[in-house]
């Protein structure tokens, strides 16, 4: 077991972001391209893979009342000097939303959506009279691949800037590596991951006291409050979760730490998990420990199903994680963290990402209250059976039939969901 390659990656996939992550990383091009434009742009083309495309259609921006691509590039486009990272969008203000809506008004944005051999693949290309400038990010959200001016490639070694994203393609063999480095590891190693619960923490209270997007983490409050719904941990956990995302999605300009390159991935392996420690009353060194457990498992399923998936990855990949995290804290073993693993897949295997939007809310919270439910469930030996559908032999075998019905059995599901998104 390699603890050193886990904290690396850990480091590279546990990191703060301002909004949904798939347009950032459309504007993260579109910003990288036209630094190489010294005259007026008369042309923007945008083409990315289907995935992104459901992702950034109908997601709020941060910083504004706009939803969608299109706000998302002109915004990129406007912002004078910007960071080229997950934040970009944290200095948005009324004159750059002025000056954005200058480029959606003069309507020489355009998008496609594509299939590409690339499961994460976006390509911009920028012209202005004289020039045309091309950026392309390929693999996760911040791998820029090439840019080029004018036909020449800029980038000194397209390997070099691949290397720096290394720590992405990392991969880990099995669960064991994973417990075992938990056993391992110096909780101050991975302290910084306390201020990742903190930071999405902050966000849920703005969600729980102002209604955004669907509402329905201040709703669920108010439930609470009427003595409509007990207010016990599990209705906390799915509240605060739910108001989280409320917040992320309607454009709140706060950053959330994100995992394996999705803030509501990262909600949801930290919201629940920082709730029952605090619950609890663990200490900060386990919380920490908790949270590694979540966001590496999280990491690890990404690698069966995909960066992006047909499935809800914050139900499917962070709620594993999370439920994972949330046997931890209650002194589960590994064999029953496995049984919990099983029963999430069993559970919500098939909940079809449908983009990112306000209703997303409603799956984070169902995936959190399912993974505090299974956490429970498995200290008395309940689980699904061996071979109970998608269910392995091994909790391995589990994650590899579930990565083959992402990748292969729901092959085509993003390219009809775009279609009914699009009407």
């Amino acid at each position: 077991m390699d603890t050193g390659k886990l904290l690396e990656l850990l480091h590279s996939q546990v990191i703060p972001a301002i909004g949904c992550t798939e347009p950032v990383s459309v504007a993260i091009a579109v910003a990288t391209a036209k630094q190489h434009i010294t005259k007026e742009i008369n042309n923007v083309e945008v083409s990315m893979s289907l995935n992104i495309f459901k992702n950034g259609m109908h997601v709020g921006i941060p910083g504004t009342t706009q939803k969608g691509l299109y706000a998302a590039i002109a915004l990129s486009l406007a912002i004078e000097e910007p960071t080229l990272d997950l934040e970009i969008f944290k200095d948005v203000d009324e004159q750059i939303i002025l000056n954005a809506q200058r480029f959606l008004d003069a309507k020489i944005i355009h998008v496609n959506a594509i299939q590409n051999h690339a499961e994460f693949f976006i390509k911009v290309i920028i012209h202005s009279s004289t020039e045309i400038a091309e950026c392309v990010i390929e693999a996760n959200h911040t791998n820029i691949i090439s840019v080029k001016k004018n036909g020449v490639e800029l980038l000194d070694s397209i390997t070099s800037e691949s290397e720096k994203n290394s720590a992405t393609n990392e991969t880990i063999s099995t669960l064991e590596e994973i417990y075992s480095f938990i056993e391992a590891v110096d909780p101050l190693d991975v302290a910084f991951l306390l201020s990742g619960a903190d930071m999405n923490l902050r966000i849920a209270e703005v969600g729980k006291t102002e209604r955004y997007s669907s509402g329905l983490g201040v709703r669920l409050f108010s439930l609470m409050e009427k003595g409509l719904l007990t207010n016990d941990i599990s209705n906390v956990i799915k509240a605060y979760t739910a108001a989280a995302c409320d917040a992320r999605m309607g454009g709140v300009n706060l950053p959330v730490m994100s995992s394996s390159g999705s803030g509501n991935q990262g909600i949801v392996a930290t919201i629940p998990v920082a709730l029952l420690a605090r619950h609890l009353q663990v200490s900060d060194e386990k919380l920490t420990l908790a949270l590694a457990l979540s966001h590496l498992i999280t990491n690890y399923i990404k690698q069966q199903t995909g960066r992006l998936s047909p499935v809800c990855g914050c139900a499917v990949a962070a709620g594993i994680g999370s439920t994972v995290a949330l046997t931890y804290l209650q002194d589960g073993t590994p064999k029953q963290m496995n049984m919990a693993i099983n029963n999430m897949v069993g559970t919500l295997a098939g909940m079809v990402c449908d983009g990112a939007k306000g209703g997303c809310s409603y799956k984070l919270a169902t995936a959190a209250t399912e993974a505090y439910l299974q956490s429970l469930v498995v200290f008395d030996q309940t689980s699904v059976s061996d071979n109970d559908g998608i269910i392995g032999d091994t909790t391995e075998q589990t994650l590899t039939n579930l990565g083959l019905l992402c990748k292969k059995g729901m092959k085509s599901v993003d390219e009809t969901l775009v279609a009914i998104l699009s009407k």
